[in-house]
């Protein structure tokens, strides 16, 4: 996804001299090509995270439209209160790209994980937060972003995540069904996408019918996809490789708890734990109850309790 998301800002800002890119010590696909074409347009700032925002936030401030790039815990942790106070709060032109977002850098322990940051970034007045699952989706999100005002946060997976089988419209703001289905919904987001998609086969294995809904957009949140399916589906799930506080679930939870409704619903993340282990991200998906094996039979579990399905 890192890839998709830099070619799109070099090949707009060779265009638009207003266009600036700033990297916190972190080599990138087209590192070279900024340096050797746009060089007044981009700056590796080396290992300051937080000046790196406030010279972002200078640049913006001048007219600029920039973006920041690092790995989500310097990019957010490291950064937050300059975020807060010199980006956010007015309401600066700046667009935070974070790299290795939930489990993606396990093998470097807990420092390293990130699954707090939705939460963090969701609070923050003005931001908008955005996860895509794949290439495809992190170029067309970049190229929405590109032309629209304002803080952003766009959290990425590594860079190894496999392109759709089909191409789909991908629109900022708006869920995407990625697969229908009528008994229950499972709404994810991000580089776990193919885990949710695995995890609603072994469930039609079973006969449960599921429809698989991507939420690559989470701040501004998409209510009309929660709301229609308040009032077609036995049952919704939330998915995602963030901690259960703050994310995703917390988002839905909020809309079904405003409203009167018998659905059952359910959070699927990282509990509210520190993360011990140290691997890489399967391992840490297995260790945590994110693995399509073990999210599919809590589901059945939950559908058999509540007789939600026929074959019970």
């Amino acid at each position: 996804m890192r890839y998709a998301v830099i070619e799109e800002i070099y090949k707009q800002a060779l265009n638009n001299k207003n266009i600036f890119f700033i990297t916190g010590d972190l080599g990138h696909a087209y590192e070279n090509e900024f340096k050797k074409n746009i060089p007044n347009q981009y700056m590796n700032i080396g290992i300051a995270e937080q000046n790196m925002i406030g010279v972002a936030s200078g640049l913006a401030l001048s007219g600029m439209k920039v973006f920041v790039y690092s790995i989500v815990p310097f990019a957010i942790m490291r950064c937050f209160e300059q975020i807060r106070v010199d980006v956010c709060s007015q309401d600066l032109d700046v667009t935070i790209i974070g790299t290795g977002a939930g489990l993606v850098y396990g093998q470097y322990g807990n420092t390293h994980c990130s699954i707090e940051d939705v939460a963090l970034t969701r609070v923050l007045p003005n931001m908008k937060v955005i996860s895509p699952s794949n290439p495809y989706e992190a170029s067309e999100l970049t190229k929405q972003v590109l032309n629209l005002k304002g803080p952003f946060y766009l959290r990425l997976g590594r860079g190894k995540e496999p392109m759709p089988d089909k191409k789909y419209k991908v629109s900022f703001n708006k869920a995407c069904v990625i697969k229908p289905g009528s008994d229950i919904s499972l709404l994810t987001y991000g580089a776990i996408l193919p885990e949710v998609i695995k995890t609603s086969r072994l469930l039609e294995d079973r006969g449960v019918s599921v429809e698989v809904i991507n939420m690559h957009t989470i701040k501004p949140f998409d209510e009309k996809a929660i709301l229609s399916r308040l009032k077609k589906r036995k049952a919704i799930f939330s998915i995602e490789e963030h901690s259960v506080i703050g994310g995703l679930g917390d988002a839905i939870a909020s809309i079904i708890a405003e409203r009167k409704t018998d659905i059952i619903f359910k959070k699927f993340g990282i509990n509210d734990v520190y993360l011990k282990e140290i691997g890489d991200q399967d391992y840490l998906r297995q260790r945590h109850n994110l693995s399509a094996a073990k999210i599919s039979k809590e589901i059945l579990k939950l559908c058999q309790l509540f007789k939600l399905l026929k074959l019970f």
